[in-house]
């Protein structure tokens, strides 16, 4: 009995020594299966929200009336699923009268939280109600605010009147604008007072 009592130290030495055998076996069968989380998202930059799209509309509103009606022949989501890439972009934007604004481009993009267009590509810009066309090659609308920004070199032509400008910017609700650095205006048909 006593023989028996004094050979109980001898397991966690038996334990010891044979440690380099049995570990990496039990180490295997305790490791989780390697398939264990391929069908669980372990975070939301690993979930894919890609798509492409034929013809996307996208109508804006503020106090139950229209501001803006933006038309793309395709879009897609790349990274950010709130940013629409859009080709061949045709928008019109509408002041508090109604009265519209036509504006074309090549492509460019539509963030859906800020509500922020970006055109980019030989833009076009006809305000049908005072007869007035802008060309650029980047425009920036942002529709919470309303306003137009085109950041690099404009073209606008109108009755009688021609102004390049180095930027503009156009506030819809109040109607003005400001072309700035370097414009240069040309005038036609007019008669000195």
């Amino acid at each position: 009995m006593i023989f028996h009592r004094n050979a109980v130290w001898l397991i966690p030495l038996l334990a010891m020594l044979t440690f380099p055998m049995w570990s990496q076996p039990l180490g295997d069968f305790l490791t989780p299966r390697s398939d264990f989380d391929d069908d669980q998202p372990t975070g939301e930059s690993e979930i894919s929200h890609n798509f492409t799209m034929d013809i996307v509309k996208v109508l804006q509103n503020q106090e139950g009336n229209n501001t803006a009606y933006i038309e793309a022949k395709r879009a897609r989501t790349d990274i950010d699923p709130q940013i629409l890439m859009m080709d061949e972009v045709d928008a019109e934007l509408y002041d508090n009268d109604g009265n519209t604004t036509h504006i074309v481009a090549g492509n460019g993009t539509y963030h859906t939280g800020t509500s922020l267009l970006t055109l980019m590509d030989k833009v076009v810009v006809h305000k049908i109600r005072d007869g007035q066309t802008l060309y650029t090659d980047l425009l920036l609308y942002h529709g919470q605010w309303r306003t137009v920004r085109c950041p690099e070199r404009v073209r606008l032509i109108g009755e009688n009147v021609e102004i390049i400008g180095g930027s503009l910017d156009y506030d819809i609700t109040t109607e003005t604008y400001e072309i700035s650095e370097g414009v240069h205006c040309i005038l036609t048909g007019y008669i000195e007072p």
